[in-house]
């Protein structure tokens, strides 16, 4: 994956943010839950804002066929693709054995 050097987002970070997304998907997107899950991740990265981490979330929706089509990035395509059909367990080993 290649990502700016300025986004702070990293394989790791994408990752997560997509897990985000799965979580959401498997309870049909329940109100407040998707802004609660991503100050969390926002406190936990001290990189991102949790802004900007709804807006990847966002970007997944579309790509997901969700939400209309939004500028998600290549890498965001090409991480759904890749870990769709990965359950939440395998996504948490992923991440935890990135840096």
């Amino acid at each position: 994956m290649s990502f700016k050097i300025t986004s702070s987002w990293n394989e790791k970070t994408e990752l997560q943010a997509y897990k985000i997304f799965r979580i959401l998907l498997d309870k049909n997107f329940p109100r407040g839950l998707q802004s609660k899950l991503c100050k969390e991740l926002a406190q936990e990265t001290k990189l991102l804002s949790s802004g900007n981490i709804s807006a990847k979330i966002c970007n997944y929706k579309s790509v997901s066929g969700i939400n209309n089509p939004s500028n998600s990035s290549i890498d965001t395509k090409r991480n759904y693709e890749k870990y769709k059909n990965y359950s939440i367990i395998e996504l948490d080993v992923i991440i935890k054995n990135l840096k």
